[in-house]
């Protein structure tokens, strides 16, 4: 089968601390400002695994930074260490069910698209809907 993925997103953790699972955590302001000699300037959201935590902190193997005027910085799994009172928003990556029905769809009306487009039985009609037959007349 061409599509044996799915697609997924990022949604509010389903535990307080979803160690070993792939998460995107955003930072304040004040975090984004205290973290950047770590993460880099203006770093607004960090993607990365949940390696461990703490009452006051959480450890990340960071795979990508998304800075605040959009640019992404790949990462190759270092660990960062987050204070937990900069941390606006954790959320994890899990499928989504319903992104993946709607791309299949999307991908299936256009096999089919494809298909009539380049798969016809070579015939060509004319308003009537009649197919023409040999050369023009």
């Amino acid at each position: 089968m061409i599509f044996l993925g799915g697609c997924y997103g990022y949604y509010p953790a389903t535990t307080p601390t979803p160690v070993g699972r792939d998460v995107q955590v955003t930072l304040s302001d004040s975090g984004s400002f205290a973290l950047s000699r770590q993460v880099g300037p203006s770093t607004e959201v960090i993607d990365g695994r949940f390696t461990s935590d703490s009452a006051n902190a959480i450890t990340l193997s960071v795979t990508a930074v998304r800075r605040r005027d959009g640019t992404e910085v790949d990462w190759k799994g270092e660990r960062v260490t987050v204070p937990r009172p900069i941390v606006v928003k954790l959320e994890e990556r899990r499928f989504s069910r319903g992104r993946t029905t709607l791309f299949a769809g999307a991908l299936a009306l256009a096999l089919i698209g494809t298909h009539q487009a380049l798969g016809g039985n070579g015939f060509s009609f004319f308003g009537n809907g009649q197919p023409k037959q040999g050369g023009a007349k």
